[in-house]
């Protein structure tokens, strides 16, 4: 890890606790922090970090570029936050129950200012059943939908999501299972129990349904894992920012049972592993103990972690969702599937290539040579 990103997560420590932002270094690269900050996603709540007390050691150019990053971002929630608090609105008159996921849910429950949890959508969990309603509701709204690698037919099939976009840019990614990854083989049925016990929340002025707390963390922690590699820090604050503020009030038990029931134990164990290397918070150790996985595919997913840099798990994505598997069983299937699909899911998925059976064949086995070409990156050694 590079000084200038140890620095910027000890910033964000520091302004998660409300405390005095680190000392910089006489040999610290502030373009390198800012740019790491802006890859990142970072860099808005930086500059509100350094705000009410600005570094002298910070160069002005540097303190306005920040200050730019948190303009952006106020004007990116309040565009956001508004469009969410008219969908609310619009889902209640339908008397349809719909939970928002992450973005502005997380910039009001964890974060010192909204503004500081970048979103580029809005992610909305719905029931499978209201699939078709929602549908024609946002249709009604004027939202389309967007075109993606694949049809909505399969989105709808398989997928368990897809994308829509309004006039204004807003975009809404709809939602009806908590994962999409077709390569990650979990118990999707247990983890529908979330609606049981959503729990009412405030978000864009509205009155609405949330995950409950432990629920909340194990989403999280399964969504860094499954759909961003173990990489990108702004998903790790996010689980420090739970941990750091409701450890003591979260039922562990039920974080470590239902990670079990939901078969996404390894993914858990690991996400929670590296939030506690990056940010030094603690889970209690007899729930790391009961989740933490065994054998093979846990030795080089751990193998992983410690030796590729976050661009190379990104890379290795596909690799690594077959990885955090929980079950072996699981696995096999998922590997049968991957190489020989049935008919119907390649009539779905690869329905530009014609009705051939084939041709869709042959679409399958060269994405499936693309995969394996973009995964061959994160497995070689980094440069020095």
């Amino acid at each position: 890890m590079s000084v200038e990103t140890r620095w910027l997560i000890d910033g964000m420590r520091a302004l998660a606790r409300h405390e005095a932002p680190p000392v910089p270094t006489d040999s610290l690269d502030w373009n390198g922090v800012v740019e790491i900050a802006e890859a990142e996603s970072l860099a808005a709540a930086l500059g509100f970090a350094w705000k009410s007390a600005p570094l002298e050691r910070m160069p002005p150019a540097i303190r306005e570029r920040l200050r730019r990053h948190l303009v952006e971002g106020t004007a990116r929630h309040l565009a956001l936050s508004g469009e969410l608090g008219r969908l609310l609105k619009s889902f209640e008159r339908e008397h349809v129950p719909v939970i928002p996921l992450k973005g502005p849910v997380l910039a009001e429950m964890l974060y010192a200012h909204p503004a500081l949890r970048p979103c580029s959508d809005l992610d909305l969990l719905i029931r499978r059943e209201h699939l078709e309603r929602v549908d024609e509701l946002l249709r009604r709204l004027a939202y389309r939908r967007m075109a993606d690698a694949h049809s909505f037919r399969f989105d709808v099939a398989y997928d368990h999501a897809t994308l829509y976009a309004s006039p204004s840019g807003v975009h809404v990614d709809l939602h009806w299972s908590l994962l999409s990854e077709p390569r990650y083989a979990w118990n999707e049925r247990e983890a529908q129990t979330v609606w049981d016990r959503a729990v009412r929340i405030r978000v864009a002025g509205e009155e609405a349904l949330g995950l409950c707390p432990e629920d909340l963390l194990l989403y999280l922690s399964v969504h860094l894992a499954v759909h961003h590699s173990l990489a990108g820090l702004l998903w790790y604050y996010d689980l420090f920012l739970i941990l750091d503020g409701w450890t003591d009030t979260l039922d562990w038990q039920a974080v470590s049972t239902r990670a079990s029931r939901w078969r996404v134990r390894a993914a858990v164990y690991f996400a929670l592993r590296e939030v506690e290397r990056l940010f030094g918070t603690r889970v209690p150790a007899t729930v790391m103990v009961e989740l933490e996985p065994r054998g093979p595919r846990a030795a080089a997913m751990a193998w992983l972690l410690r030796h590729r840099g976050p661009a190379q798990r990104r890379a290795a994505e596909h690799l690594i969702g077959l990885l955090l598997v929980d079950r072996g069983r699981d696995l096999v299937g998922t590997l049968r599937r991957i190489a020989l699909p049935p008919s119907d899911w390649m009539a779905a998925r690869y329905d530009a290539a014609g009705a051939s059976r084939l041709r869709q064949y042959a679409a399958h086995y060269r994405r499936l040579g693309q995969v394996v070409s973009q995964a061959t990156p994160g497995l070689r050694p980094r440069r020095r």
